[in-house]
């Protein structure tokens, strides 16, 4: 296809009355462009040339179109950027293709894939390179819950292995596994906060899924400067990555409900519940007395809710219609003062749910065990 008669079809493509083409998929186009304006002329025109025979056979109309754009996005690609229409069939189209592919997507949980879809992540493409590896940071979400982002790696030394496998070495003296270390910083102050990982899968081996400030006691800014310092075994210095991050949500409500349950010496009061299309999270605390130290507190608890002397109390979240939500990890057990304070992550709800059933759980001896009588539930609209 010429020049000429690309922008041709182009012209005639703007003219339909077809949505605005979303702010995500402009960055993935231009990502794409970038690959694309690489590649030596001769590919471009042997791809034209085999567009153009197979529009010469007599395909049905709507394919032959397909076919068309299909063929001219490699020639085309930045004046369909410039004109900022497309239609949905072709934006899945082109969000599915290999080079434009979000791990979110591939691999990660329903709130990242409903994030990508709404275009409420945001690409970074950090990369850092030192001695023969590179790491690289390509696309993060932020929902005021939880910061997630894709770090890829080169094959390098572990081309054997996927990159999640590496992430977690045996303790030279006990076996165990140990991480490798990560430092977390907003507006240059170190956080402290937990950390998880989650593998890419088949679909990226070379990729996994970091999420941190999803701690309970942190009061973020919706906008903020973010630091990474990530530290691998047999490299002198850490990989470090710094980029700005913004809070991005289409619907969400933060509740404070401060509901206290009592049930056999175990005082429960639910702090703060955020519900929103990507995430929801939960914050609770086990309260002692006045004045109570906070072993005074699990002291206090009968041993049949304890497991080596702890309280290890977890969440089961469901709607009023009573679909549960699916647990993401959570942090708790420790506070000061007269409280236990217990931070929990779940999977988005489907659709907004009107009320919340939280429902205290604990696994002892192979066996869940619920607490009903400090089962609570939380209106939400």
């Amino acid at each position: 296809m010429n020049k000429q008669r690309l922008e041709s079809r182009l012209a005639d493509l703007q003219e339909e009355t077809l949505p605005e083409l979303p702010e995500l998929v402009h960055l993935r186009m231009e990502e794409t462009y970038r690959i694309i304006s690489g590649k030596d002329e001769v590919g471009l025109e042997a791809a034209s040339e085999h567009q153009e025979t197979l529009r010469r056979k007599r395909l049905p109309r709507w394919l032959s179109r397909v076919i068309i754009i299909a063929a001219s996005v490699a020639g085309g690609l930045v004046l369909l950027i410039s004109l900022g229409f497309i239609s949905p069939a072709m934006a899945e189209t082109l969000k599915q293709l290999p080079f434009i592919s979000s791990v979110f997507q591939l691999a990660g949980d329903s709130g990242l894939r409903k994030a990508n879809e709404a275009g409420l992540t945001a690409n970074v493409e950090q990369t850092v390179t030192q001695d023969g590896m590179t790491l690289t940071v390509s696309e993060q979400m932020y929902d005021g819950s939880r910061l997630s982002l894709v770090l890829t790696r080169s094959k390098g030394v572990y081309a054997h292995k996927s990159f999640s496998d590496t992430w977690a070495i045996p303790d030279p003296e006990t076996g165990s596994l140990i991480n490798h270390p990560m430092d977390f910083y907003v507006n240059g102050e170190l956080v402290n906060t937990g950390v998880g990982i989650a593998p890419g899968g088949r679909e990226a081996p070379d990729s996994v899924i970091i999420t941190t400030l999803n701690s309970g006691n942190l009061q973020l800014p919706d906008t903020f400067d973010f630091k990474m310092s990530v530290y691998l075994p047999g490299y002198a210095d850490p990989f470090i990555f710094k980029f700005p991050v913004t809070r991005q949500v289409l619907e969400g409500v933060v509740l404070t409900p401060d509901i206290l349950k009592m049930h056999d010496h175990i005082n429960l009061m639910i702090k703060r519940l955020e519900v929103s299309t990507t995430s929801t999270q939960l914050n609770v605390e086990v309260q002692g007395e006045a004045g109570e130290h906070i072993t005074a507190i699990e002291a206090n608890i009968p041993d049949k809710y304890k497991v080596n002397g702890h309280f290890p109390v977890y969440f089961e979240l469901s709607d009023e219609q009573g679909r549960e939500v699916r647990g993401l990890g959570g942090e708790g057990g420790t506070g000061e003062g007269n409280f236990l304070s217990y931070t929990f992550n779940y999977e988005p709800f489907e659709t907004m749910p009107a009320r919340i059933t939280i429902k205290p759980t604990i696994w002892k001896d192979g066996q869940k065990l619920y607490i009903p009588e400090l089962a609570i539930t939380v209106p939400v609209k």
